[in-house]
């Protein structure tokens, strides 16, 4: 009767202490250790006809050691005929480390494809993601049999230090201590050398994060024009050219698209060449040479994309040098 009487008194306690262990251990769910919420990956969709485009890279800030994943989703309706994006060994300033494609899904008349990249980041700092660029052909029984390329937005990772969040910080330091008398012995002052040899370690590893700070603080925002020839140098650092002509056009008019974009409100990335050209002919957006040069140029990388012509060394100089004078000009224009 007593080991009964025992049991339920220890039941109603033991349940108590159970319930208030699972409230301590309760999921944070999408939330750090700290408590603050997880952040958001990195994203970028553009939709064109029966195709939309997705495309994330998660974290949108990583260290150095991190190998971030980019994850490229081709929603399309079946029927439509895609070509996936030709990577190389790199993308933008990541260097591509491994890839896997999983099995397509199929949901009602529409399937999806996905392909999953493995990224090495080359340096610290606010790293680009090039726009990924989907060719496709509108093989349905309605559709128009032509191609066109839907591109999504350049995306930006942030990459830090792998010292950043493990350097010590003089503001953790306590104040100092009271003085003390010190022993004779040899080894306590080579104790006392080392902690001071330490103190200036930390106290130079401070100064340098924020001097550090300070300069990334002083950066200047680039214009549309320095970003485009900065996206242009970038072309001939990579030698894209060299190893995928056709990527190359892509990423060369990418970077005429994007600046008009930036500097006219026209969403020139999303659009086939013939609806860009009618949308500024239709607005008066640049004059009529002007226009004119820009119809040669994106008309002649449509070759090389869309028709498998095979441009000579010199044509791929030309195309270049034009790209570059046209931002000159349309520089020029600005100031004026």
């Amino acid at each position: 009767m007593k080991a009964a009487g025992f049991a339920n008194l220890l039941g109603p306690t033991a349940l108590a202490v159970l319930l208030l262990a699972g409230c301590g251990s309760r999921s944070k769910g999408p939330f750090d250790e700290a408590g603050s919420a997880a952040p958001t990956p990195a994203r970028s969709e553009v939709e064109l006809g029966p195709v939309r485009v997705s495309v994330e890279v998660d974290p949108p800030k990583a260290r150095l050691s991190d190998e971030p994943t980019l994850t490229l989703k081709i929603d399309y309706e079946q029927g439509v005929t895609v070509q996936d994006p030709p990577f190389g060994e790199s993308l933008g300033n990541f260097v591509i480390r491994d890839y896997s494609t999983p099995l397509p899904q199929i949901r009602g008349d529409r399937e999806i494809r996905q392909k999953i990249y493995t990224l090495e980041p080359t340096r610290i700092g606010k790293l680009a993601v090039w726009p990924i660029s989907v060719t496709f052909t509108d093989t349905r029984p309605n559709g128009d049999g032509k191609e066109h390329t839907v591109e999504t937005e350049g995306l930006e990772i942030e990459i830090e230090s792998m010292a950043d969040s493990e350097a010590p910080s003089l503001d953790e330091l306590r104040p100092a201590a009271g003085p003390v008398e010190l022993p004779s012995s040899g080894s306590a002052r080579l104790g006392w050398v080392a902690a001071g040899v330490l103190l200036a370690a930390i106290a130079g590893v401070a100064w340098w994060r924020r001097a550090r700070r300070r300069r990334a603080a002083e950066q200047v925002v680039l214009s549309p024009q320095e970003l485009a020839y900065l996206e242009l140098s970038r072309l001939l650092e990579e030698k894209l050219a060299e190893r995928d002509v056709k990527l190359f056009y892509v990423g060369l008019t990418g970077v005429v698209r994007r600046y008009i974009e930036r500097t006219t409100g026209v969403r020139a990335p999303e659009q086939t060449t013939g609806e860009f050209l009618h949308q500024i002919a239709r607005q008066q957006t640049f004059a009529a040479d002007d226009g004119r040069r820009l119809k040669d140029f994106l008309e002649a990388a449509d070759l090389v994309k869309f028709a498998a012509h095979r441009p000579r060394k010199e044509d791929i100089e030309e195309s270049f040098e034009r790209a570059k004078a046209f931002l000159a000009l349309a520089e020029t224009e600005a100031a004026a």
